[in-house]
């Protein structure tokens, strides 16, 4: 009977967060002194907004990107590199915003909450429901676009199955598809694609890029919730994107 009442109680919460989420999660680019952590399978919402704030701050991005010759398939593989004593220096300098506390699923233990370098700051408490947002107009300038300045990346995922995943990995892509949008140094390799009758040589386009990269906002957050997929907009300054290919 107890554990009936407490899936009854549990389970709005839960459907509650996979399409309603914060003000400040959805529209990040309002809330230029918030980072946002996110917490998969219990682990913590504050080393993940340590982490994310180093690296948007100043780092060092290395990535390649593999084009398949006439196949619908892209490969990538990127990270950040960043300095260990920006991590150390700003240990105990991030404060959790009161209520920002957010659960994504209960059961996993998904959870995402804001943070500040300011001890007092206040977030609005309204939760919005993506079922009711329109499509965004910056979707369609997908993979990336510009202004006067800055850089604009838009990132995609799919949602279908965990959603902490599918928002990280988005807002890398949306990064990600700024510094292969602006490379130059594109070149072809071979490699051998293996079938289970034969052997064949496939053409492959592959990026190699490397940036210097700072000031990197994280704009705004929206979910189809039809084609369960979450798209990302993120910026960054044009003078701060530093790259030696940006001057061949």
């Amino acid at each position: 009977f107890l554990y009936i009442i407490f899936f009854l109680n549990v389970m709005p919460i839960l459907l509650y967060g996979q399409v309603k989420y914060p003000e400040w999660f959805v529209y990040p680019g309002k809330y230029p002194k918030v980072i946002t952590g996110f917490a998969r399978q219990g682990s913590s919402t504050l080393a993940d907004a340590e982490t994310t704030w180093c690296a948007y701050q100043s780092c060092i991005a290395f990535g390649t990107l593999y084009r398949y010759q006439d196949l619908d398939q892209v490969d990538s593989d990127y990270y950040y590199n960043f300095s260990p004593d920006a991590l150390k220096q700003i240990k105990g300098k991030l404060y959790p915003v009161k209520g920002s506390l957010s659960a994504i699923n209960l059961i996993t233990n998904d959870y995402i909450e804001a943070f500040s370098l300011k001890e007092d700051l206040k977030l609005s408490t309204e939760f919005i429901d993506y079922n009711t947002l329109p499509r965004p107009s910056w979707i369609e300038k997908y993979p990336m676009y510009t202004d006067s300045g800055y850089y604009y990346g838009i990132g995609e995922y799919t949602s279908r199955y965990n959603k902490i995943d599918a928002w990280k990995k988005s807002e890398e892509n949306a990064v990600f598809n700024i510094m292969t949008t602006l490379a130059v140094d594109f070149h072809t390799v071979m490699i051998e694609a293996k079938s289970d009758s034969y052997d064949t040589m496939e053409k492959v386009q592959a990026m190699k890029v490397k940036y210097l990269l700072r000031n990197i906002q994280v704009m705004e957050r929206w979910m189809d919730t039809e084609k369960n997929l979450v798209y990302v907009l993120v910026r960054i300054p044009k003078q701060d994107v530093i790259s030696p290919m940006l001057n061949k």
